[in-house]
């Protein structure tokens, strides 16, 4: 059985291609994309990932706009596009992953139906959603909150964000970002150990918890850059951190895994400065994998939070005014009588053919 990895929309597709050639060939996963754009599909890799267009009528992309995102997703699952996606699902390993930018029309729109229909199913999607930065348009925040909001609504309870704080066109770094926590909660970042070990029913469990997750891994030759790197990237990485007053009356899962030379005593070391931002009474449970490894001099690390509240949001509130018509304050001009005693006349005159030809004059 295979877990599944949907993109949609331009972002989404770039992720799950990224995705699929880190991974190289895994027999573990089926990818899709979905976009209505036929710049997203490459020639080198669909053998790997399976492709289905949303492409509706004479117009690529959806302008932002969700709403044709949607529509355009309901059109093509009414003709049946979507049925061998729709198996898949049914047989295929929990959770469904599925990737989307919150800005943009066809990812955002399009994610929405399809997890309405997984919830008709009984499947559990968890979306992987990347954000745009607070500097940006009013109409990428617009399209984030009605996201939230419809996600919400068709039942997702476990979801990841991704924010692009530094507003870089190219997201490739966030990208890579996605990419990691993937692998993390699809259970590629645990080493075999005959210690703590996290299996697919711990992070059934772990990916359970309602609420936003974060999932996060850091490499180092050694333990005090190893601490100091996983620090930094959940506190102030591209998945949005916490404050400790912000979860104090929620209830969290945790999940630590650590490969090193001598992972069963420094465990507590690499993970004591995130420890001291999680409440201990907050804690319901927590997994870890102890693996004790040379792995080549690189000690890798891991750390999944769940159960978070939602990242702030750019909230907007206002009423739009349109530019004024061309003929706003504008009236009809008057002209000296003598300007308008000529009119144009067609006069119409037959040629030696006997062909009627039209001549127009402009006379009094």
């Amino acid at each position: 059985m295979k877990n599944i990895v949907i993109g949609f929309g331009q972002a989404g597709s770039n992720v799950v291609r990224a995705l699929n050639a880190d991974m190289g060939l895994n027999d573990d996963v089926n990818f899709y994309a979905i976009d209505s754009i036929l710049n997203s599909i490459k020639l080198d890799d669909v053998s790997d990932i399976k492709y289905i267009p949303i492409i509706s009528d004479e117009k690529s992309g959806s302008g932002r706009d969700r709403t044709r995102g949607a529509e355009m997703y309901s059109f093509h699952e009414s003709q049946g596009h979507m049925n061998e996606l729709y198996d898949d699902c049914k047989n295929s390993k929990m959770p469904i992953i599925a990737i989307t930018s919150a800005a943009g029309g066809t990812g955002s729109g399009s994610i929405v139906p399809f997890c309405r229909k997984m919830a008709e199913f009984d499947l559990q999607v968890i979306p992987f959603i990347i954000c745009p930065n607070k500097d940006d348009p009013t109409a990428y925040h617009l399209n984030t909150n009605d996201l939230f909001i419809e996600l919400a609504e068709a039942g997702i309870a476990s979801y990841d964000v991704f924010e692009n704080r530094k507003g870089d066109a190219d997201y490739t770094v966030v990208n890579n970002d996605v990419i990691d926590a993937i692998k993390i909660i699809l259970g590629k970042k645990y080493h075999p150990t005959d210690l703590d070990s996290i299996d697919d029913s711990d992070l059934d469990v772990i990916l359970g918890t309602p609420g936003r997750f974060i999932a996060v891994s850091a490499e180092a030759s050694d333990v005090d850059t190893l601490k100091k790197t996983i620090t930094r990237k959940v506190l102030s990485g591209f998945q949005p951190a916490w404050n400790s007053s912000d979860i104090k009356d929620n209830t969290l899962m945790t999940a630590y895994s650590l490969s090193s030379p001598f992972a069963d005593t420094d465990f507590r070391t690499v993970f004591s400065d995130i420890n001291t931002r999680i409440p201990v009474d907050s804690v319901f449970d927590q997994y870890r994998n102890i693996s004790k490894d040379d792995n080549d001099g690189v000690m890798e690390a891991t750390i999944i939070v769940a159960g978070l509240p939602r990242n702030k949001v750019k909230e907007i509130d206002t009423e739009y005014n349109e530019a004024s018509r061309m003929d706003n304050n504008l009236k009809k001009s008057i002209r000296p009588k003598f300007i308008n005693k000529k009119r144009a006349v067609v006069a119409e005159t037959t040629d030696s053919a006997g062909n009627t030809i039209k001549k127009f004059t402009w006379k009094k």
